[in-house]
């Protein structure tokens, strides 16, 4: 990619912390342009809104050449893109404090298409994961592109489900892109990458993951986003901001609701009160939208399909398991069968991935056809 001497210096602006954005912001207001900013870094007015540190940082970039930035995005496979390049992304423009300048590796899908965010807790359970994996293939089954943050636990469910559906999915970073955090999710990244979507970030390539960054990129998840669907979150979390980002960016909101003691649910049932809509599929959100779509993919309440050999509805334990989960003991007491036969029949119908197994020998319904 060929940048002009503005585009550059704004490169170069970028690679400063967080807490100098609103320095620099100041400067480009006072002398108008990046490439004016650039020339004058050793203005006392710099220094003084800089700090020293920020501002020997930036003279070292100067004194090595704007090539050497360019050097290290090739090296890791990256591009930037400025606001003001026709590359940029759309719905970024109109947030009230769009980023200056993304880095990124892939291709950024265009504005034209449908976008959901789908988001939720790092500390995740099985209901959680394989719902935000199940939405999220049925949804990028029908063209939509899916954003989350590369994080552990919903946001891997999500991006895996859209790249299973030979989907598009959109990475935020809360660090910069020259590494992948959490680093398990290195393999992630590159099929995600690989599969025509895009890992961005707005923070310098050799940014740490941050625990402050983290809320700052939230806002781009959403604004990236036609829609936002929340699969499970506490009140008092990081997922809340990007609720609160969507909510002021005006996105649609949707919500997977969840048993009710569960504290993954507390800000799913939350939102449903306050008027989120309420998502248990994919084609939820594509009706809601108007978006079009295929035929309607197995829901969250449909019985296992007939076609999984002994997996079929009529079965006992499934009957049994049906509307919630249950232990071995109550099963076995239930059904009135004895361990031996109960336990080869739970065998066959795990390995069928009709049900699964949870902790303490509890047992439940399979929701999709999730890895995890």
């Amino acid at each position: 990619m060929n940048y002009s001497q503005e585009e550059m210096c704004l490169i170069a602006l970028q690679h400063t912390p967080v807490g100098a954005w609103r320095g620099i912001d100041k400067l480009l207001e006072h002398y108008g342009t990046a490439l004016a900013l650039w020339t004058h870094l050793q203005d006392p007015g710099v220094l003084e809104q800089l700090g020293e540190k920020t501002a020997h940082h930036l003279l070292s970039i100067r004194e090595k050449g704007l090539d050497s930035l360019l050097s290290a995005l090739d090296r890791v496979g990256a591009q930037a893109v400025t606001s003001a390049s026709e590359e940029f992304p759309s719905r970024l423009q109109s947030l009230s404090d769009p980023p200056r300048v993304l880095f990124f590796r892939g291709k950024i899908p265009s504005g034209r298409c449908p976008a959901v965010a789908v988001i939720g807790a790092r500390r995740d359970t099985r209901y959680g994961r394989n719902q935000a994996y199940r939405i999220a293939r049925e949804l990028a089954e029908n063209g939509v592109v899916i954003v989350s943050g590369l994080a552990r636990g919903i946001d891997t469910a999500a991006h895996s489900g859209a790249l299973d559906a030979g989907g598009i999915t959109v990475a935020v970073l809360g660090n910069g892109i020259s590494s992948v955090y959490p680093p398990e999710n290195r393999d992630l990244c590159e099929r995600l990458i690989a599969s025509g979507g895009a890992v961005i970030s707005e923070y310098a390539p050799d940014s740490d993951p941050l625990g402050f960054h983290f809320p700052i990129r939230n806002r781009l998840i959403s604004g990236l986003s036609d829609a936002l669907l929340l699969i499970e979150a506490q009140r008092k979390s990081g997922t809340a901001s990007t609720v609160h980002h969507a909510l002021s960016q005006g996105k649609e909101i949707f919500a997977l609701p969840g048993n009710v003691d569960a504290p993954g649910s507390e800000l799913p049932l939350q939102l449903l009160r306050e008027g989120a809509h309420l998502c248990i599929s994919g084609q939820d959100i594509l009706q809601e939208m108007s978006w079009d779509r295929k035929e309607k993919q197995l829901s969250l309440f449909d019985p296992p399909s007939a076609d999984k050999g002994t997996g079929e509805a009529t079965d006992p334990v499934l009957e049994a398991l049906r509307l919630e989960s249950k232990t071995f003991e109550e099963l076995s007491e239930e059904l009135r069968m004895s361990p031996q036969e109960l336990g080869a029949r739970l065998t066959m119908l795990e390995l069928e991935g009709t049900i699964e197994r949870l902790g303490g020998r509890t047992y439940t319904l399979s929701t999709g056809r999730s890895p995890f």
